[in-house]
């Protein structure tokens, strides 16, 4: 009975030991991230896109009527 017991506490201790080192190591790399001056949501196209296939055409007016094709 005893033996059973220490397994149990011993598998409970090694799941709390690992959890405390994933969220640890979570937060630490989270500081070091937020930490630099990237400018995140600021991101501009590639400044030479290459140039649509042949044959796609493109809306004039209005919104796309895709009928959810890319969903």
């Amino acid at each position: 009975m005893r033996s059973v017991t220490a397994r149990r506490l011993l598998a409970v201790l090694v799941i709390a030991a690992a959890a405390a080192a994933a969220i640890a190591l979570n937060l630490i790399l989270l500081g070091k991230a937020s930490a630099q001056n990237d400018p995140v949501g600021k991101l501009v196209p590639a400044k030479n896109l290459p140039a649509a296939p042949q044959g796609t055409v493109r809306p004039t007016t209005g919104p796309v009527h895709d009928e959810g094709s890319d969903d």
